[in-house]
C-alpha cells in the first residue's frame, strides 16, 4: 500500500468514483469491486489530508477473509438496546447482525431498498 497521494496518483491509473463521487445508476449492477476500491482510495486520501495517522491509500481491496476492523457508527440507543436483546436472544453478536444487513445492502442494485421477510409463525 502507498504511502502518501503524490506516490499513488502517480503509479496507479485512477478508477470511476476515486477522485469524484460515482455517479448514480438507479436498479443498475451492484457496486463492482473497482468502484468499492476507488472509494477507498478517495477516502483514504481524505484521511491522510487531515493527518490521520496509518492511513495508507490502498492498491487493492482487502481479501473476503481479511480480519474485521473497528468502526464507529451512531444510532437510536432505543433501536440499539433492542437490536442487541433480539441478537442475545438469538445467540448471535451485533456485529453478525450488522454484517449479514450491510452485506444485502451491498449486494443490492443502487438505489434498491433492502427489506428482510421475516418466517411465517407457525
Amino acid at each position: 500500500m502507498n504511502e502518501t497521494p503524490a506516490a499513488d496518483a502517480a503509479t496507479i491509473e485512477a478508477l470511476p468514483g476515486e477522485f469524484e463521487q460515482l455517479p448514480m445508476r438507479y436498479g443498475g449492477a451492484p457496486i463492482a469491486p473497482d468502484e468499492a476500491l476507488a472509494v477507498a482510495r478517495r477516502i483514504a486520501r481524505v484521511q491522510l489530508s487531515h493527518g490521520r495517522k496509518g492511513a495508507t491509500v490502498p492498491d487493492e481491496l482487502p481479501p473476503a477473509d481479511a480480519l474485521l476492523v473497528p468502526w464507529a457508527c451512531r444510532l437510536p440507543p432505543r433501536l440499539l438496546a433492542f437490536v442487541r436483546a433480539k441478537a442475545d436472544m438469538e445467540g448471535v453478536t451485533v456485529t453478525d447482525v450488522v454484517t449479514q444487513a450491510l452485506q444485502a445492502y451491498a449486494n443490492s442494485s443502487p438505489g434498491a431498498q433492502v427489506a428482510y421477510k421475516a418466517p411465517r409463525q407457525r
